[in-house]
């Protein structure tokens, strides 16, 4: 056996994260934005189940923790790639959705019926074949 266990490398790149994490909360705590600081604190709560996890041979708590540092990451490369506008990831999501809001408003303007509009499931008038009289149920 090794100097160093599984189990403590991975306790301590937890405790690398969370200090790590706890830096980045911190700036963002100066900035204007609030969603950096609920995703930054939802990190912190999974890394301290990943560590506890770890620490307390629970093996759900360590599978979820894997799962979500691969959310993590991806989402990191991500805003890497954006803020470094590699590629066209400024241009193309902007006018990806742009494309997406016009045939949405397209579909929607298409589909809506007028009241007595020429579809067979429209309101039509009263038929004059019969006239019915209002009387009263109990006397």
């Amino acid at each position: 056996m090794g100097c160093c266990s599984g189990r403590c490398t991975l306790a301590f790149i937890c405790g690398m994260q969370l200090v790590s994490v706890l830096e980045r909360q911190v700036i963002d705590f100066l900035g204007y934005q609030w969603a950096p600081i609920l995703i930054n604190f939802l990190h912190i709560i999974i890394v301290i189940l990943g560590l506890f996890g770890t620490i307390q041979f629970r093996p759900r708590y360590v599978t979820g923790y894997a799962a979500w540092l691969v959310v993590w990451m991806t989402w990191n490369v991500f805003i890497i790639c954006f803020y470094l506008e590699v590629g066209d990831l400024s241009r193309l999501m902007g006018f990806i959705y742009a494309c997406y809001v016009v045939k949405l408003i397209s579909e929607e303007e298409d589909s809506f019926d007028f009241i007595g509009g020429f579809d067979s499931y429209g309101y039509q008038g009263p038929q004059k074949t019969s006239h019915l009289q209002l009387q009263p149920m109990y006397m």
